[in-house]
């Protein structure tokens, strides 16, 4: 299994427009952060979590040349505006792409883009999408995806499993039923969107306090604001766990 961090900013994006903090006109490029995504490829399959604001770039980046099914994670705007841009794997791989999520999310992503999915004929061309509410583990093509639900604020949304790579972004609290899907990962990407405490979003303290829990072999952490600067978050996360850069690639087990 490869597993590619597509971006891992917040909303924002990180440098922020206007901003001249250190982050923000560092030239680390560890703190040059798109809205966060993650590309998941095995048994010949490429998965996509989320269509960030930023997947044209984070596409042309990575050479990803084929999108076999997007799994969404809600409906938030840097999680799903992005949208538009399969249309272009449409065209080049000649086939509708099958996406998933929570009900709710499934629900909010067609009024949002009613466009797409109001059966009605647009010039130029439209995405051509399948999608489907899911509220359990399922099977698409031999791999096992297990939806995993956390909150989000007071939102209940969906991180993902697949194999022993674990993903979740926006996460500020996991249930206990969740922590039990969670066991005995090689891969646990989380969500630290800063030092200070926020009520949509796990601090770092928090994020490391639920990775003790968990117990992955690794743990990452994504969807970081300026506030979070790479080489100095580096130094004070324990072991076995780092943060996020844009183009962080990991080979795993295939499940």
């Amino acid at each position: 299994m490869r597993v590619i961090i597509l971006g891992c900013g917040t909303a924002t994006g990180v440098p922020i427009i206007g901003c001249n903090c250190s982050t923000c006109t560092s030239n680390n490029p560890k703190n040059k952060r798109t809205r966060t995504s993650v590309f998941v490829q095995t048994h010949k399959k490429n998965i996509l979590i989320d269509t960030s604001t930023d997947l044209r770039f984070q596409a042309l980046s990575h050479d990803i040349r084929r999108i076999d099914a997007v799994l969404y994670t809600h409906s938030h705007a840097d999680h799903t505006h992005g949208i538009d841009e399969l249309r272009t794997y449409n065209f080049v791989n000649k086939m509708v792409i099958p996406c998933y999520g929570n009900p709710q999310t499934v629900s909010t992503i067609k009024m949002n883009f009613r466009y797409i999915f109001d059966g009605s004929y647009a010039a130029g061309g439209k995405p051509q999408l399948e999608i489907t509410s899911v509220t359990d583990e399922f099977d698409f093509h031999g791999i096992r995806i297990t939806p995993i639900e956390i909150h989000h604020a007071d939102w209940q949304i969906f991180g993902y499993r697949i194999g022993k790579m674990a993903y979740l972004t926006d996460c500020s609290g996991i249930p206990e039923k969740s922590v039990k899907k969670l066991r005995g990962l090689d891969l646990l990407i989380i969500d630290a969107l800063r030092y200070t405490p926020h009520s949509a979003h796990f601090s770092v303290d928090q994020a490391v306090e639920r990775t003790r829990i968990i117990e992955p072999r690794l743990a990452v952490l994504t969807h970081m604001g300026h506030e979070l600067e790479y080489d100095e978050l580096s130094r004070v996360l324990p072991e076995g766990m780092m943060p996020a850069y844009d183009g962080m690639e990991f080979e795993l087990d295939e499940a």
